[in-house]
């Protein structure tokens, strides 16, 4: 395995990104191009959460993929998160393509993944990029590259949904209202996905998933979803690799079986390989 740590620009603005490369193993008889997985971590816009950064990039490369957190643009005193944040998730699908001719990546299996505000990120990003008549608008037909299908983890969908609690909170986010209801953007053209959530989420309430898998449903486009009867919000592997020290409601069993839940899933829809 090795790290990098690139900066990219997008709008004359720079980013840094932390990948994960799986290395092509000596042991194979023949080459294998791996998946890739881009994550979003949560943070309510502020900040990005390290619980739903590196460890789940760990669960990821363990599976075969190369991982690549992704720390999108946040609310700041003189910036909002949109539109920014969507072109630097292109810039890295884009970036992720021009790695393909020096590393073994499978370009037809680009999966991004978010978590609570990174949820909006990648779910909007699932709506925006897919809508031919949005992507032209927010100028990300300039980027090359596409992803194959999306997880999101107790996903902000609708920010009228009860998150963020004020129009101030939702102007700095973006006072583009259009990208404030990811669910209304979507169209056939989006890809599947993969959703899971609490019903005792008291941060961002389970209507949030609920409005994007019924439009999904809608739409025809393939979906699983995973209502958990409890559990606090911000669960990232609801396991010991991320519980906080004395915090016992970072642990729930059932919860943690998102993940195993998330492989059988993208091996269904074959973007793991079994064969």
């Amino acid at each position: 395995m090795q790290i990098d740590e690139p900066h990219l620009t997008t709008n004359q603005q720079e980013f840094k990104l932390k990948a994960y490369w799986l290395e092509s193993s000596g042991d194979f008889m023949t080459p294998v191009d791996y998946p890739v997985v881009i994550i979003c971590p949560g943070g309510g816009f502020q900040y990005h959460s390290a619980r739903e950064s590196d460890p789940i990039a760990l669960q990821f490369l363990a599976e075969g993929f190369h991982a690549i957190v992704l720390p999108y643009q946040l609310v700041t005193p003189k910036q909002t998160v949109y539109p920014t944040a969507l072109h630097q998730l292109a810039r890295t699908i884009e970036w992720v393509s021009e790695q393909a001719g020096k590393r073994p990546i499978d370009l037809e299996r680009i999966i991004l993944t978010g978590f609570s505000a990174g949820g909006h990120v990648v779910a909007t990003y699932n709506s925006v990029a897919t809508n031919p008549t949005l992507k032209v608008q927010y100028q990300l037909n300039q980027y090359r590259g596409e992803h194959a299908a999306i997880i999101l983890h107790y996903p902000v969908i609708d920010l009228d949904a009860g998150f963020p609690q004020t129009v101030a909170a939702k102007n700095a986010i973006t006072p583009d209202t259009t990208l404030w209801h990811a669910q209304q953007t979507l169209t056939k053209s989006a890809k599947p996905a993969f959703v899971w959530q609490t019903a005792t989420d008291a941060t961002v309430p389970a209507i949030n998933s609920l409005l994007y898998v019924t439009a999904l449903y809608q739409l025809k486009i393939p979906t699983e979803y995973h209502l958990f009867s409890e559990g606090v919000h911000g669960l990232a592997l609801a396991n010991h690799v991320t519980q906080r020290p004395g915090k016992t409601h970072d642990l729930n069993a059932a919860v943690a079986q998102w993940f195993p839940l998330v492989v059988t899933w993208l091996k269904a829809q074959h973007l793991i390989q079994t064969h």
